[in-house]
């Protein structure tokens, strides 16, 4: 069985990246949404409209939409 430690240190150098860039590990979850997001964005939607209808179908708030895509629009340090 392997414990926590080693897949940590495997991951090691992706988790400091992800860290140093304000990318939260739960991120994952929501690429689905940003794809959604940019999607409708592209057909001229206003982005409080669609800030909405995302938290509505994915069960979050409207701030957390906001905040999440915020965090996968910027530009990382590589």
């Amino acid at each position: 069985m392997t414990q926590a430690i080693d897949f940590v240190k495997f991951c090691r150098e992706i988790l400091k990246r992800l860290s140093d860039n304000d990318i939260r590990i739960d991120d994952y979850r929501y690429v689905d949404m940003y794809n959604e997001y940019r999607e409708l964005e592209s057909h001229g939607l206003k982005k409080e409209y669609i800030r909405k209808v995302l938290a509505e179908r994915y069960g979050i708030s409207e701030s957390t939409v906001f905040r999440v895509i915020s965090r996968l629009e910027k530009c990382v340090k590589t």
